[in-house]
């Protein structure tokens, strides 16, 4: 069972570093229209990041604790309450799943703007949890 583990980690690690790659991309000198597509593909890759986040949580908790939960919230509670990350993390993983869920539900270019610019803290607690998984 712990290949399922391993196979997810994998898979976002490699999601956790391509948006690292892309939060670096200096866009100072480029175009109004490239850096709104620069910044969509941030956040793509950051949504995409998220969902493999919980989904990796998930089965890190039924794999290495037993524990069975489906929804990405009560995933992430349930990560903490095993005291497997500090408080203010899983606040940030709380707020990353709201995030997620307001970029692909509603689009509202203040909104975007707003969580765009949380893209860097975010990426610093989604590399602290990655790397206790």
């Amino acid at each position: 069972m712990e290949d399922r583990l391993k196979y997810k980690t994998k898979q976002l690690k490699k999601a956790v570093n391509d948006l690292g790659v892309s939060l670096t991309i200096n866009t100072n000198l480029m175009a109004p229209e490239v850096i709104d597509t620069i910044k969509s593909g941030q956040v793509q890759k950051f949504e995409v990041v998220v969902d493999l986040l919980w989904k990796t949580l998930k089965i890190f908790l039924y794999e290495i604790n037993g524990i069975i939960e489906n929804s990405p919230k009560k995933v992430i509670k349930k990560y903490f309450q095993i005291e497997e990350c500090e408080y203010s993390d899983y606040e940030w993983l709380i707020k990353m799943i709201n995030m997620r869920n307001e970029l692909s539900h509603i689009y509202d270019s203040e909104k975007f703007e707003q969580i765009h610019s949380l893209l860097n803290e975010a990426f610093t607690v989604i590399k602290r949890v990655v790397k206790k998984i």
